[in-house]
């Protein structure tokens, strides 16, 4: 999977997961917006995360290899699995504090920092 070029509003996620699954873009887009604010924006995390993780598709060079689909679809899995942990109350410090977000924010400064080491 690699980022669209051409189909994008953002970042070209939604429209390259939408080319590897040979749907619609715009029903992606719409599932991650619904998805995104019934989960309390733990989709849009994900959104963040697959931007930065998934390289953007290049015309220069068609044979380069992008994200696998497989991991993709593992990133949204485990995205829905912890969003329904939170809702269950097991991401819950022994002091009562929710630790989702720190968790999320963690994750994302973890790749953020991978990335940028990365050369």
């Amino acid at each position: 999977m690699q980022r669209s070029f051409t189909d994008r509003v953002l970042g070209g996620v939604c429209g390259g997961l939408a080319a590897s699954l040979r749907l619609n873009a715009w029903l992606v887009r719409l599932l991650f917006i619904i998805l995104a604010l019934v989960s309390l924006g733990a989709f849009a995390a994900l959104y963040l995360l697959l931007w930065w993780i998934t390289p953007q598709e290049s015309f220069v060079m068609q044979r380069r290899r992008g994200l696998p689909l497989v991991i993709a679809l593992l990133l949204i899995a485990m995205t829905v699995a912890a969003w329904l942990a939170r809702d269950a109350g097991t991401f819950v410090g022994p002091t009562g504090i929710d630790l989702f977000w720190p968790g999320v924010l963690l994750v994302l400064s973890l790749v953020f920092f991978l990335r940028q080491v990365r050369v």
